[in-house]
C-alpha cells in the first residue's frame, strides 16, 4: 500500500480493471488507480507520482484507447470526479470541466437554443478528451468553438490559455504533459429546432456508416494527407478480417469491433495486419489515431 502524507489513501485503488472503463471492453488492471474529486486532489496526486516516480496515465470515457492485455504500470488518473462535470453558462458562452460527457452537453447547448457544438454529434467521450485529440469530423472540429481553457501541468500549475495560444493540428493539440481541467467555448444563438435538426441528420448519417452501439474505440488511424484510412482498408478488401474476436467492421473499415471476447491482443495483431498490408499495396504508412497503453 502506498504510505504518503500527500495523498489521501482513501481514494488509492489498485490491480484495478480497466475493461469496463473503455469502449474496446479490454485490457488489464491500473497499478493505482484514481479518481480525484476535483482539482486539489489532482494536484495531490500528481505531487505524489512525482515524489514516488510514478508514470501518469489520463483518461475520460476511454472511449478512444486501448488498454494493453498486461494493464498499466502506474498512476491511471480518471476524470470522473463530480467537480470535473460541472457545467455553467452565461450567455454565449458555456464553461465545461474536463468530464463532462459531450454527447450530453451537446444536446444541452442545442436545447438552451444556442448552436456550435451539434458537428461533434455522435462522438462519445468526455470534455478533456475530446479537446486533447481536438476531435471533430467533416462538420468541424472541436476547437472551432473554444475561447479559452485551463490546464494543470503534471508538476500541479494551472495554466490558462486564450484559444489563440493552443495550437490544435489534426486529431492533437500541444498540450502534452499538460492535463485539460476545463475548457469555455464560444457559441451562437439559434433556434432550438434548427439546431435539433442538424444533430439528427449528422447522426443518422453516421448511424448509417458506422458501427454505433458496438464494443469499438473510433477510427483506429489517423487519414493521410491524400487517402483517408477507411479507403485505403476497404480497397484492400479488409472488411470482415478478423483475429480471434476482434474484426474489422463491414460498415466502417476504419473501425476494429470487439465482438464480446475480444483481447486486446487481438486488436494489436489486426491493426499490425492491417498497417503492413497498406504499407506492401500502396506504400503508405498509416498512424494510430486511437491511443495505446
Amino acid at each position: 500500500m502506498i504510505n504518503s502524507p500527500e495523498i489521501i489513501s482513501e481514494i488509492f485503488r489498485y490491480n484495478v480493471p480497466l475493461q469496463k472503463y473503455t469502449s474496446f471492453r479490454t485490457g488489464g488492471a491500473a497499478e493505482i488507480f484514481v479518481e480525484p474529486l476535483g482539482v486539489l486532489e489532482l494536484k495531490r496526486v500528481l505531487r505524489f507520482c512525482k515524489d514516488e516516480q510514478k508514470k501518469i496515465f489520463i483518461f475520460g470515457k476511454g472511449t478512444n484507447l486501448l488498454v494493453g492485455d498486461n494493464g498499466v504500470k502506474g498512476v491511471v488518473i480518471h476524470l470522473g470526479g463530480i467537480n470535473f462535470k460541472n457545467v455553467e453558462r452565461d450567455g454565449r458562452y458555456v464553461l465545461a470541466g474536463a468530464g463532462v460527457n459531450l454527447p450530453k452537453l451537446i444536446r444541452t447547448v442545442a436545447l438552451s437554443g444556442f448552436g456550435g457544438l451539434e458537428a461533434l454529434t455522435g462522438i462519445p467521450g468526455t470534455v478533456g478528451g475530446a479537446v486533447m485529440m481536438n476531435a471533430g469530423g467533416k462538420y468541424g472540429d472541436i476547437s472551432d468553438t473554444i475561447s479559452s481553457l485551463a490546464t494543470m501541468t503534471f508538476d500541479g500549475t494551472i495554466i490558462r490559455y486564450m484559444r489563440e495560444d493552443v495550437e490544435f493540428g489534426y486529431r492533437d493539440c500541444n498540450l502534452s504533459e499538460q492535463i485539460v481541467i476545463e475548457v469555455e467555448f464560444q457559441l451562437n444563438e439559434s433556434k432550438i429546432e434548427v439546431v435539433l435538426e442538424k444533430m439528427d441528420e449528422i447522426y443518422n448519417e453516421k448511424q448509417e456508416n458506422q458501427p454505433l452501439g458496438t464494443f469499438n474505440a473510433g477510427s483506429i488511424f489517423k487519414n493521410t494527407s491524400q487517402y483517408k484510412a477507411a479507403e485505403l482498408i476497404d480497397r484492400a478488401k479488409l472488411k470482415g478480417l478478423k483475429v480471434g474476436g476482434a474484426v474489422v467492421s463491414e460498415k466502417h473499415a476504419n473501425f476494429i469491433v470487439n465482438t464480446g471476447n475480444a483481447t486486446s491482443s487481438d486488436i494489436l495483431e489486426l491493426m499490425r495486419i492491417i498497417k503492413e498490408t497498406i504499407k506492401k499495396e500502396y506504400n503508405v504508412s498509416l498512424e494510430e489515431e486511437i491511443h495505446i497503453w
